[in-house]
């Protein structure tokens, strides 16, 4: 059929449809009579295609009314069709839905339907059966998408091929399962083709009718007889199992009333009872066993738990002895019980000569009573004595023990080694023990006092030198002791090369003693030299020592500062110590004389001279024999036109038998004397000279001075204040800086000077 054909007929069709019958039942049968009535009945008509076409669902029709085929049953237009003009162009999604009524789903619920498409099959067509959970809702989502519709039950060409879909009226069976439990839905019939529409390459025209809903009809269910199953034992592992007919899919089991044996469980897909059962007694309960379809059965049973074998041992109670003591019973086995019998106080045993029954009683955790007896011999104890020891010091080595009674024995306590007693500080009780034949023990206790010796300390004694000399011992502690050792006499020692140990001893009031032994080193002292030392003047420069041996020694002595000598006037005693690396110290003197300076003195005869005076011969120096230096100076003379204009410094040294040397120095103005006959430095006396400042000349000349001036060295004027009273002259210098300056005059045409020396 071409699809032109078929959308002329569906254009002319009438919606028509039949009664329902049972609406209100949960099973139903729509023939589709008359569609119209399908909305007020429960069903739903969705199409959700995109684009969206033309037509919905439609009433047939039939062969006579322009349509494809008729219905498979009821009137010849009684089913309802569906086509591609649900959408529209040629690419579109037809998703016309066709939805149920709600009804309770449950698994085993059976729906058929017949279906067909138009012959020939030119255009593929598909329909889908869909479920939904969610009660009655109707969202069958947009398009492609399936909404609340999400559980596919069947889908009719699910591939959209050509020759798949029938095309006479076919009949398709669903029964519902997977549900975990009735629950309320819906089934939607899904018209659902893409690249569909007028021009698609899919979609042509399908047909429903004749849906039928069976609901699933629950059973008879048969389960295991009712009444006692399989007996069980307290604390034995049970197991049974039950069994049922009648569950659509899986069963589970449950005990619905009563209660299963403490540590017994039911396995809920299993029927199995199984564990271990923890209580004694007859349990009595209901199992309900149902399915996923709601469909249930329920029968009564009961199980007797009884209790296990006597669990109970009492073995292993040792031989005692009367003196043991109290004896705890620990042999009852399982552990938890109590214990009876003559003696017998709580969980011990308190043991008197004889043979005793001890009964073990003992309730399982299940509340079953058991018990078992034994017997238990006491034996009697041997009688044991030891005889006084006597006390002891701590430091008084290793005590044989002995004394006790009968021989054979052991002995025991702090500081005790098999028969060996190891003295520690205090009263110790040494117990003596005999074993009898019947293993019975009896101790003998003795006391020992241990006095502590005393604490003997003796301070280290420094290493001497044996140049040191008798060293008197002390540091010994407690005072009083006495010392012995090599080179020891009474509290002396006398050292010798080499290392000694000496031993400080002291007795207390107990008669205890102790020792403090302290090791001592006599170090060999250094040999020590130093040569000679040359005779030098006082006004030598300080020289460095040497001549000590070994290297690395210190000198000392008048004059000596580190290594250097700085010499005085004397003879001195230089000393070089040298100190090893054992601080061991030794030393050699020698003597260094030191000669005084000679006293030299110059006074020159004259003070001034002309420059154009002949040479004079020098004089002045003291002790003789010196030699004269300085400007002018040759040999003994003083040359004026060699010395030069200006004051001029001679020195007068002289060297002494011993070649020490000392000088002197005066000074000589040369004068220029221009035009003016010099006279004789004696016509004139100035004093103080040196001074400070203020002068008198005294003027011893025939006429009187004129012209009278005081000139520095250079010629220049000065500011002296002169004052002439008759033949004397008052200088005031004392403004002047300190140096020398002269005093110069005329008289009789001839030239006067004389020099002054302010300090």
């Amino acid at each position: 059929m071409r699809k032109a054909t078929i959308k002329r007929a569906i254009a002319a069709a009438v919606l028509a449809l039949a009664p329902f019958a049972n609406v209100n039942a949960q099973a139903f049968t729509e023939n589709f009579d008359n569609i119209t009535l399908l909305a007020g009945n429960g069903w739903t008509l969705s199409n959700v295609s995109t684009p969206l076409g033309v037509t919905n669902w439609s009433q047939g029709p039939d062969v006579a009314g322009g349509g494809p085929f008729d219905a498979y049953n009821g009137a010849a237009n009684a089913y309802i069709s569906a086509n591609f003009n649900n959408t529209t162009g040629g690419t579109g999604i037809i998703s016309n839905w066709l939805v149920t009524p709600t009804r309770t789903l449950r698994n085993g619920d059976v729906i058929t339907f017949y279906t067909r498409k138009a012959a020939p099959d030119s255009y593929a067509d598909r329909l889908e059966v869909r479920l939904s959970t969610n009660g009655a809702s109707s969202n069958v989502g947009s398009g492609a998408a399936t909404g609340d519709f999400t559980t596919l039950l069947m889908s009719v060409n699910p591939s959209l091929v050509l020759g798949v879909y029938p095309t006479a009226w076919t009949l398709y069976t669903i029964t519902i399962s997977g549900l975990p439990a009735p629950t309320s839905g819906r089934i939607g019939f899904r018209y659902f083709v893409t690249g569909a529409g007028p021009t698609g390459t899919n979609s042509d025209y399908i047909g429903i009718d004749n849906i039928v809903y069976t609901p699933y009809v629950c059973p008879t269910f048969t389960m295991t007889a009712a009444g006692p199953l399989v007996s069980g034992t307290a604390g034995t592992a049970y197991n049974t199992t039950l069994t049922q007919t009648g569950a659509l899919g899986a069963p589970a089991y449950a005990v619905t009333a009563g209660a299963l044996p403490p540590g017994l469980t039911l396995g809920a897909g299993t029927g199995t009872i199984s564990g271990t059962p923890t209580a004694t007694g007859t349990f009595n309960f209901t199992v309900t066993v149902s399915d996923a379809s709601g469909c249930s059965g329920s029968q009564s049973y009961s199980i007797l738990v009884g209790c296990p074998a006597n669990p109970t041992s009492l073995n292993g109670l040792p031989a005692l002895c009367d003196n043991s003591g109290v004896f705890t019973l620990t042999q009852g086995m399982p552990v938890g019980g109590t214990y009876s019998g003559t003696g017998v106080s709580g969980g011990t045993f308190d043991p008197a000569a004889g043979t005793q029954t001890i009964t073990y009683d003992y309730t399982d955790p299940y509340g079953c009573a058991h018990a078992s007896s034994n017997t238990i011999t006491v034996n009697t104890a041997p009688s044991v004595s030891h005889s006084p020891i006597a006390a002891v010091c701590d430091n008084s080595g290793l005590l044989a023990l002995s004394g006790g009674s009968p021989a054979g024995g052991m002995y025991s306590g702090t500081g005790v080694s098999g028969s060996d007693f190891d003295p520690l500080v205090g009263s110790e009780m040494i117990a003596y023990t005999y074993t009898d034949g019947n293993g019975c023990s009896n101790v003998a206790l003795i006391p020992i006092t241990v006095n502590v010796s005393p604490t003997v300390t003796h301070s280290p004694i420094s290493a001497v030198c044996d140049n040191s000399g008798l060293l008197t011992l002390s540091g010994g502690s407690p005072a009083g002791g006495t010392y012995s050792g090599t080179g020891v006499s009474g509290s002396d020692f006398d050292p010798t090369v080499g290392s000694e140990i000496i031993t400080y001893s002291y007795t207390d009031g107990n008669g205890c003693t102790s020792t403090a032994s302290t090791p001592i080193t006599v170090n060999t002292s250094p040999t020590v030299t130093q040569g000679t030392i040359s005779a030098v003047c006082a006004d030598a420069a300080i020289f460095a020592l040497s001549g000590g041996s070994p290297l690395g020694g210190v000198y000392s002595g008048t004059g000596v500062s580190g290594s250097n000598f700085d010499p005085s006037a004397g003879t001195q005693t230089i000393t070089y110590t040298y100190t090893d690396a054992n601080s061991c110290s030794n030393s050699a003197s020698t003597t260094a004389t030191v000669n005084d300076l000679p006293t030299v003195t110059l006074a020159l005869p004259v003070a001034t001279m002309c420059v154009y005076n002949s040479a004079i011969t020098l004089s002045g120096g003291a002790p003789a024999s010196g030699s004269y230096a300085g400007p002018g100076v040759s040999g003994g003379s003083f040359d004026p036109p060699t010395a030069g204009l200006g004051t001029k410094t001679v020195t007068y040294s002289y060297t002494d038998t011993n070649g020490c040397s000392n000088t002197a120095t005066d000074d000589i103005l040369v004068d220029a004397c221009l035009g003016i006959n010099e006279v004789s430095q004696e016509a004139l006396v100035a004093y103080p000279n040196p001074g400070n400042g203020m002068f008198t000349v005294s003027m011893e000349v025939k006429n009187q001075l004129t012209n009278l001036k005081v000139v520095d060295l250079q010629g220049k004027t000065m500011d002296a204040g002169l004052t002439i009273q008759g033949t004397e002259v008052s200088i005031d210098l004392t403004k002047a800086s300190n140096g020398v300056y002269l005093l110069q005059g005329v008289s009789n045409g001839e030239l006067v000077t004389v020099r002054l020396v302010k300090n």
